[in-house]
């Protein structure tokens, strides 16, 4: 009988053991890769600290631009006589850095999709009939890329409770193997005495 049928555990197959070893190591490689794109360490704590403070009331409407056009989304024909549909651009040249620290606007233009060639944030909305609600929609959406162009690389807090429970794995994988030495010796202990038997 096995080793590892004795313990009650299935040996990986090789496809598996090929599949578990590369994530493993892209995710470390993200951590430190992530890690390094920061200064420093109290950076990336100041990045957190504004990721859960900055809101949508933060940016100021003298910063953006609106601009307010015909709509091609739901209205019938208020879509071809009122100017619906909402376009707000956000220039990260000068009017962005009023409100926006250095370390946010670089990873702003590190991330952003939205991002031109004039180096300004293009947003649209005209999912509304209404322009004010596309325009209040415009806000939130900016708000919502701009953070997700920080957060994308901010590593996340590891908490007492994941740090107990790691802890707690590798004391169990350290007896595991523990285990699996001693009945390996046993093992070969027994072979050398019928050996000298013999």
């Amino acid at each position: 009988m096995s080793l590892l049928r004795q313990l009650g555990l299935r040996p990986l197959t090789p496809a598996q053991a090929l599949y578990l070893r590369p994530a493993t190591r892209c995710y470390s490689d993200w951590r430190s890769e992530t890690a390094s794109k920061w200064k420093s360490p109290e950076e990336i704590e100041q990045a957190r600290h504004w990721i859960e403070t900055f809101k949508v009331e933060d940016i100021p409407k003298k910063a953006c631009t609106v601009k307010c056009s015909a709509s091609s989304g739901p209205g019938g024909q208020n879509v071809n006589r009122l100017s619906t549909k909402a376009t707000l651009h956000l220039d990260l040249g000068s009017k962005a850095e009023t409100f926006l620290p250095d370390y946010i606007l670089r990873k702003v233009r590190e991330n952003s999709r939205h991002l031109t060639r004039n180096d300004e944030i293009v947003i649209q909305a005209d999912g509304s009939r209404m322009q004010s609600e596309n325009v209040e929609e415009v806000y939130h959406r900016l708000h919502k890329i701009i953070v997700s162009c920080v957060s994308k690389d901010v590593p996340g807090v590891t908490s007492a409770e994941k740090k107990k429970r790691v802890a707690q794995l590798q004391k169990q994988d350290a007896n595991l193997r523990k285990k699996l030495k001693t009945m390996q010796k046993s093992k070969k202990d027994s072979r050398r005495n019928r050996r000298d038997n013999d």
